[in-house]
């Protein structure tokens, strides 16, 4: 196994009954989570997002307990007891997806956005700014830009940094691979990202179940 994406592109079609069902079948701690979104999409994602995960255990790996979680320096979850498969969850309001690898990955997928020029110029670099108002479908580039760089920073675990700008450029990526699919008709991009080899995990702290 190198890496798996088990991925939901039918969520905006579950009733507020089924999104309600979904949430009360979950564990106590993710229950809790999903609750605390405000609106009912946003406890959707959440609620889905769990189901791919334990969807992706399941039929693929023949884990059928509910996974425990440790966090590294970063907080990124890992599998307390499977130290040698990674995943990461990434949700929008078109999609939810948890990617699965046999080394530290990323995994992004959004909707396709409108490629505003602030924000743009915000979280591009100046020559990625320009392939994006050069592009016939500029939406489609931002987007596409925009999860690679998101895919990338959350294989590292970092998160958002001030230096959006530099975040796909060679000498950081260091032989990170990326792979990028667009979904124009679900109107929805994603990136997986994964490491050119096994590297060692981050230090593991507080555990959760």
């Amino acid at each position: 196994m190198k890496s798996i994406l088990c991925i939901n592109d039918h969520i905006a079609e579950m009733s507020e009954q089924q999104t309600e069902k979904l949430i009360n079948s979950l564990p106590d701690w993710r229950r809790e989570q999903a609750l605390r979104f405000k609106h009912l999409q946003g406890r959707r994602e959440c609620a889905v997002g769990y189901v791919e995960l334990l969807r992706g255990l399941r039929q693929c790996f023949g884990i059928r307990d509910f996974p425990s979680f440790i966090y590294n320096e970063h907080g990124k979850p890992l599998l307390k007891e499977y130290p040698d498969l990674y995943f990461n969850i990434s949700h929008c309001k078109e999609a939810v997806g948890c990617f699965f690898a046999d080394r530290p990955c990323g995994f992004d997928v959004e909707y396709i956005r409108k490629a505003k020029p602030d924000l743009v110029r915000h979280t591009m670099s100046p020559e990625e700014t320009e392939s994006i108002f050069s592009n016939p479908f500029p939406d489609i580039a931002f987007t596409r830009l925009w999860t690679q760089k998101e895919a990338v920073l959350k294989l590292l675990g970092t998160g958002i940094i001030d230096d959006l700008h530099s975040v796909l450029k060679p000498e950081k990526l260091q032989g990170i691979e990326l792979k990028t699919v667009e979904n124009p008709y679900r109107n929805y991009i994603y990136t997986k990202a994964m490491t050119p080899s096994i590297s060692p995990r981050g230090v593991p702290e507080t555990p959760n179940n």
